[in-house]
């Protein structure tokens, strides 16, 4: 009898290890939550001009996220930026949050991680300026 007893008072507490503990609420995320992959490339061939010129064409409603770039230099020295903005050749609201960077024949400039960095707003177009017509350049992007 004392065994019976035992064994239903087991019985009744088996519902008890199926109960987990109560979740608790998730703070704020910190950093990116959904990486965004680079799945496109606009390559920018040398000899094209030193002026502000469109390499990505804005579209309403989608934004261009970059990763990086990889640019060259024939010449012995030169910048190149980056910029956005709307009208031809981003020449309205014109923002650069590339500011210009030094390459030369002996040391291109590459910054290219998997998923992006930095995005031009909703319907701006992507630019870029050369100070010398023998840089040329890759920019790894999405749009969406």
């Amino acid at each position: 009898m004392k065994h019976l007893r035992l064994a239903l008072g087991l019985l009744a507490l088996l519902p008890l290890l199926f109960v987990g503990p109560s979740a608790l609420s998730q703070g704020p995320i910190v950093g990116p939550g959904q990486p965004i992959l680079c799945t496109k490339i606009a390559t920018i061939p040398a000899g094209g001009p030193t002026t502000m010129t469109q390499v990505v064409a804005g579209v309403a409603g989608q934004a261009i996220s970059v990763c990086g770039w990889h640019v060259t230099n024939t010449a012995s020295s030169g910048t190149f930026s980056f910029s956005y903005g709307t009208g031809s050749n981003c020449g309205t609201g014109t923002q650069t949050p590339f500011p210009a960077q030094n390459v030369n024949s002996t040391a291109p400039s590459a910054d290219h991680i998997d998923y992006a960095v930095a995005s031009v707003p909703s319907g701006n177009s992507l630019c870029y300026t050369f100070s010398v017509a023998t840089i040329a350049g890759i920019i790894y992007y999405t749009q969406f």
